[in-house]
């Protein structure tokens, strides 16, 4: 297994949750990482600091994102009573909402950095030559 962050790191970085919750959000945020570079990270020697930044992101919204979070979210999805009305956006929509802005947010901190062979991270194209 690579480590791209751990908790040491995390909490030397500003982060908030406990070891156990970190446990838990860490590798959902490695997957999510490893799908939007392609799996290029796990064989280089040096990972970039930007590979970091991307993992506390990705922890934040993976725990945020749980089963507890999920469970606690309103189901409801809209009221009205005469006249006034109140939407929510539901507990699925807000998930992949998050997700959404968080593989923006990785694909705009790895953007522009390369593997040890020079192919672009975040690059979904074939390698030619």
């Amino acid at each position: 297994m690579t480590e791209y962050l751990s908790y040491e790191e995390y909490v030397g970085r500003g982060g908030t949750l406990d070891e156990a919750a970190f446990a838990a959000a860490e590798p959902r945020a490695r997957g999510r990482v490893d799908a939007l570079t392609y799996g290029r990270l796990r064989g280089m020697e040096t990972l970039p600091e930007a590979v970091k930044d991307a993992m506390m992101c990705a922890v934040g919204v993976m725990d945020s994102c749980g089963a507890e979070a999920l469970a606690a979210a309103s189901a409801q999805a809209s009221f009205a009573t005469d006249g006034y009305s109140e939407s929510y956006q539901g507990a699925g929509e807000r998930v992949l909402a998050a997700q959404r802005a968080l593989d923006r947010e990785i694909g705009t901190l790895l953007a522009g950095l390369t593997d040890d062979e020079g192919v672009p991270l975040i690059y979904a194209g074939g390698v030619v030559g």
